[in-house]
């Protein structure tokens, strides 16, 4: 990477976008070299321009923050990314932190905090806020917690469930036998008080177990 970070903005709201150039863009050392107001646009101009950071929201019409995310790390997985968002519950955080993003902010962020996550995102390191980085702890116990519920074997067949195999593509998948795959997954079902596959799979991604 050069000495000026090449940064591009992503944020369907063009005050956002006014604003965060103008106070970015003035810095010796950052240059927003694009903008654009939804994923699709975005995904395209960081093909054209391969910047070295996005700076994205969540919520866009068409394609939202999070599938831009996901389809950054399928094509340009070397671009830092950096989510500014006003909507920091777990649900939003818990996709993102599994898609793989490089720092988060939320909108309130004044413009130095802004400033100083772009510098070390850019420099290969992850910029989480204080009140972000105690949502990842409890997201972190959570799945430590749900894994502590289940055998290896069991988290095993969860999985593999997701991916919409069928018992014996479990059993031949895992090398066990058809019926210990049926007591397996009666055992989780029981664990959970849950009565079919669609359940688990709910509550596997809820509990951070799988990503989709």
């Amino acid at each position: 990477m050069n000495d000026t970070i090449r940064l591009m903005l992503v944020d369907d709201h063009p005050l956002m976008l006014l604003g965060i150039s103008s106070m970015l863009d003035g810095k010796a050392d950052i240059q927003v070299v694009g903008t654009a107001s939804n994923g699709q646009e975005a995904l395209a101009k960081a093909r054209e321009l391969n910047p070295d950071v996005m700076m994205l929201d969540i919520v866009m019409p068409g394609m939202d923050g999070v599938e831009l995310a996901r389809q950054m790390r399928a094509e340009l997985p070397d671009v830092r990314l950096l989510v500014l968002s006003s909507d920091t519950s777990l649900a939003t955080l818990e996709p993102l932190l599994g898609i793989g993003i490089d720092g988060f902010l939320p909108k309130s962020s004044e413009s130095a905090v802004m400033l100083e996550a772009v510098r070390s995102v850019a420099a290969g390191y992850e910029y989480f806020g204080t009140d972000i980085a105690r949502l990842i702890e409890r997201i972190s116990l959570a799945k430590k917690a749900s894994e502590s519920l289940f055998t290896p074997r069991e988290l095993d067949v969860i999985r593999l469930s997701a991916q919409g195999l069928q018992y014996k593509e479990i059993a031949g998948r895992l090398g066990i036998k058809y019926l210990t795959v049926v007591t397996i997954k009666n055992n989780i079902f029981r664990k959970l008080g849950i009565n079919n596959t669609v359940e688990l799979v709910v509550y596997a991604l809820k509990k951070g177990l799988i990503s989709l």
